[in-house]
């Protein structure tokens, strides 16, 4: 059905008309201000203004939810008009409003993507991937692209990940690896390219099982092919894609998309990695150091390259040999709860400091079942496991900073030498975890809830 879209001068269309056409694809009015401000909506090169990124929104949100506004303000005049009289250094408000500006250009290219099947779904719709915004935070995507049932979004799996120059070796595993999970139910989530993930898809799919594609680019092209229409219309496989869908491949996207294969999973597998370079190696580094990341296991028979003999030493976990005499699932979890079990047994020896005596040092709770108690700040720390990593350092900084110090008293009480301790405060401010006071120079821990609002105001459908 055609939208009822009035092209006057500028290609515009009013506020009335939009909300028609809108409405006509159930968007909300914060997923309609969230898409004009950071969607592509045809060439890119031809547009003046470009769309706002993740950081750029990122601080429009923050400004948005200290003025007690949510993105559909943006819309009706309000959050804009104190955006101009505010004027903040890091927004440009100008740009903000002629991104806003572009409804009628917004209403034709989704008439035709949801005309091929694609919908959308933005970071303030309740229906948006739960696994996005809660492993990737403030990283998750404004705005997801998808073809396929929604629900295999949040039903977890197996991430089957690899280089796309494969041996016979790693195609013969990942082959076999995805049609053991496709009997046991377990979806299979991968990226869609060349090489191993397209054979572990297509694995799984030919076993009559389930599978999610994140894709890099193509995402329309992609989705009118034979076989693809076909599962998607059996329900059994969805691709998504944080990229619009028209969009062409470029290495940036490449990389940055493997953040959210690892965020759909619950489990992960590399099955080839060169040491080094590539996005598979990059996106698994990534993920290990992460302090809410997902079991990353990493084959290790049959002739494997460097790299993944180097994801171990970082943290990867070996994937269970076969013959597997229990469910993938269940040899999964019993091998993470292991590791994590490992590392907290190791890492207690870490949990006193020596000085004057024995001083325990009492730990935060964990976050989660994946994650390992948190490890003392004192000098043998980056040598207690192979783990450790700025996540850890950043959680026991802020820990301690919880009232603001100095570097001196952090240095006496944990025996760091200053110097360390001047790094990684260096890279929390720059992180925006910890603030520096001045008169006399002290740090301190930018309060949590600051850091979480985000997603607060702006992502949860109806709250003020």
């Amino acid at each position: 059905m055609p939208l009822c879209v009035s092209v006057g001068t500028g290609f515009s269309c009013s506020a009335n008309e939009l909300g028609v056409c809108m409405d006509r694809l159930t968007l909300s009015e914060d997923a309609k201000a969230i898409l004009l401000l950071c969607g592509i909506f045809g060439d890119s090169k031809s547009n003046v203004d470009k769309p706002l990124s993740l950081s750029e929104y990122n601080r429009l949100v923050v400004w948005l939810t200290k003025q007690k506004y949510r993105p559909a303000d943006m819309m009706t005049g309000a959050a804009l008009d104190a955006l101009k009289e505010e004027n903040p250094s890091d927004i440009d408000q100008s740009r903000c409003e002629r991104l806003l500006a572009r409804g009628a250009a917004m209403a034709f290219a989704l008439e035709r993507w949801t005309n091929k099947g694609v919908w959308v779904v933005c970071r303030s719709d309740t229906d948006y991937p739960r696994r996005l915004r809660e492993h990737l935070k403030i990283q998750a995507p404004p705005i997801l692209y998808g073809i396929g049932e929604k629900r295999l979004l949040d039903d977890g799996g197996l991430a089957v990940v690899g280089s796309r120059n494969v041996d016979h070796y790693g195609s013969d595993f990942a082959i076999e690896v995805s049609k053991n999970a496709a009997m046991q139910g377990i979806c299979i989530i991968s990226g869609g390219a060349r090489g191993i993930d397209q054979i572990a898809m297509g694995a799984a799919l030919a076993k009559g099982g389930t599978a999610v594609g994140v894709m890099v680019d193509s995402l329309l092209k992609t989705s009118l092919l034979q076989e693809v229409r076909e599962a998607i219309r059996d329900q059994r496989l969805t691709l998504v894609s944080p990229y619009y869908p028209e969009a062409g491949w470029n290495v940036g996207n490449a990389m940055g998309r493997n953040k959210h294969i690892y965020a759909l999973s619950d489990y992960a597998l590399v099955v080839i990695a060169d040491y080094q370079k590539g996005g598979t190696w990059e996106g698994a580094v990534e993920e290990l150091r992460r302090d809410n990341h997902v079991p990353v296991f990493v084959r290790l028979h049959n002739n494997v390259p460097k790299g993944n003999q180097e994801l171990i030493k970082i943290g990867g976990l070996p994937f269970p040999e076969q013959p597997w005499e229990k469910p993938l699932s269940e040899l999964l979890t019993e091998a993470a709860r292991s590791a994590c079990a490992a590392a907290a047994a190791i890492q207690q020896d870490l949990f006193t400091i020596t000085k004057q005596g024995t001083v325990p040092v009492v730990s935060e709770p964990m976050r989660g079942d994946r994650e390992v108690a948190e490890t003392c700040l004192c000098k043998s720390l980056p040598k207690a496991s192979a783990r450790t990593n700025f996540e850890d350092i950043s959680l026991i900084l802020q820990n301690a900073l919880k009232q603001p110090r100095t570097v001196a008293d952090l240095s006496a009480e944990s025996g760091v030498q200053k110097s360390k301790l001047n790094q990684w405060i260096k890279e929390a401010i720059k992180r925006g975890l910890i603030e520096k006071l001045t008169k006399p120079i002290r740090y301190v821990a930018v309060p949590s809830v600051e850091q979480n609002s985000l997603f607060r105001r702006e992502d949860v459908n109806g709250t003020n």
